[in-house]
């Protein structure tokens, strides 16, 4: 049991196997048709849908907590890293923070922001779209939600990369380095939050209403909001970048798919949906059969104390719950697991997508056409969080504002 616990799929051969890859969906597709599961390094390896779905839901399986830490962080993350009757408490408390109609506000200053970063390299007619426009949307977006200063998003920056994709050949190596990157975050959250606190101005962001919160009758602990602060920052800073990223790479090889998108703007809900669930940016995440085996049929029992990796990725690609999973199709009811599902769906999933949908909504009314500049080449990374880290595209430029 103790050896499973420290199975980390971002050095995992078949993580390894598709680090660079263009086309994954290929090898998830594969897997989900034709393996269903496989032990490997000792871990249960899950490919198909419907395994998956019910190993999310299944009430005697867990997620990470009472593991201790990770991420560089020795305390169990909230609500990430806590499971049963306290996992529930904390999604109390946490979910209305990210409800719809919460995030729901945040559509117009989202947009300006869009806008306000694209009229920024519009005229130049060129840009690489990762880093001049997937990465500051999300980014800015969330520290603001938060309330954390703006000003400091290449410290967090920094930290997320060291947490998310730490630099370093084996386990030890890499947990040195996230360690490192968690200290100091701990280090900067446990001096801003005691700044806030000695706030006497009210305030209207997300730390301003932890502080003022309340979980069975007492106030929230210096410990306990680090632990949450620290999730959220890698969380938030992460994932739709990489969504973005992942998303605008697939239109500009799909010129066709793109238009379609640019003449009829009511399809572009369901375009992120269905372009989400093709690029599955966050591969896979971790479960544990900790309490009884766990019969899922036709003979696949995960054997009490075992460890699994349900990949999401490959179940969303899975042939056995899709027509033609391959084909990107702007028609197909959006029934993808991207973030996750059961009690530990993804608590910013309504952020997520309306930063998303958003995001291309603005880039496509300004920059209509565009494609993969002449002479470079995209860069994938599929380790942790598949995303796109170099997107050079090329355009007709003009001086923005045009929308």
């Amino acid at each position: 049991m103790e050896q499973l616990t420290r199975f980390d799929p971002r050095i995992a051969p078949f993580s390894q196997s598709v680090k660079a890859m263009a086309n994954p969906q290929a090898v998830y597709y594969d897997k989900a048709k034709n393996v269903r599961a496989e032990r490997i390094e000792g871990v249960v390896h899950l490919y198909r849908m419907a395994d998956i779905v019910a190993i999310n839901r299944h009430p005697a399986v867990t997620g990470t907590g009472g593991r201790g830490g990770s991420f560089g962080n020795d305390g169990a993350l909230i609500p990430l890293e806590i499971d049963g009757s306290e996992h529930k408490k904390w999604r109390r408390l946490l979910d209305p923070m990210f409800a719809p109609k919460q995030i729901a506000r945040l559509e117009d200053s989202v947009r300006t922001l869009a806008a306000e970063l694209i009229d920024k390299f519009a005229a130049t007619g060129r840009a690489d779209l990762a880093k001049q426009f997937c990465l500051p949307l999300p980014c800015l977006t969330f520290l603001r939600l938060l309330g954390a200063p703006v000003k400091d998003l290449d410290f967090f920056l920094e930290f997320k990369d060291g947490v998310i994709h730490p630099q370093g050949e084996t386990l030890e190596e890499m947990n040195a380095n996230m360690a490192v990157a968690g200290g100091k975050l701990l280090e900067y959250f446990a001096n801003f939050l005691a700044t806030r606190r000695a706030e006497t101005e009210p305030a209207d962001d997300i730390i301003a209403q932890l502080l003022h919160s309340e979980v069975e009758g007492e106030p929230l602990t210096d410990l306990e909001l680090l632990n949450i602060l620290f999730l959220f920052m890698f969380a938030g800073l992460d994932t739709v970048t990489s969504s973005m990223s992942c998303t605008f790479a697939w239109l500009a090889q799909h010129p066709e798919e793109r238009r379609r998108l640019v003449e009829d703007k009511s399809l572009i809900p369901a375009a992120v949906e269905e372009i989400m669930r093709f690029e599955s940016p966050v591969p896979g995440g971790m479960r544990y059969a900790d309490q009884e085996d766990i019969d899922l049929g036709d003979g696949l029992v995960i054997n009490k104390g075992e460890a699994m990796y349900p990949l999401w990725a490959a179940a969303n690609v899975d042939p056995n719950a899709f027509d033609d999973p391959m084909t990107v199709n702007f028609g197909r009811r959006a029934n993808h697991i991207v973030f996750a599902s059961g009690l530990h769906r993804c608590l910013g999933s309504h952020l997520a997508r309306l930063e998303m949908r958003l995001a291309v909504e603005e880039l496509l009314a300004r920059i209509p056409e565009y494609s993969i500049a002449d002479g470079e080449e995209l860069v994938y990374d599929n380790i942790s969080v598949r995303n796109v880290t170099y997107l050079p595209i090329a355009f007709e430029p003009h001086n923005g504002a045009s929308a």
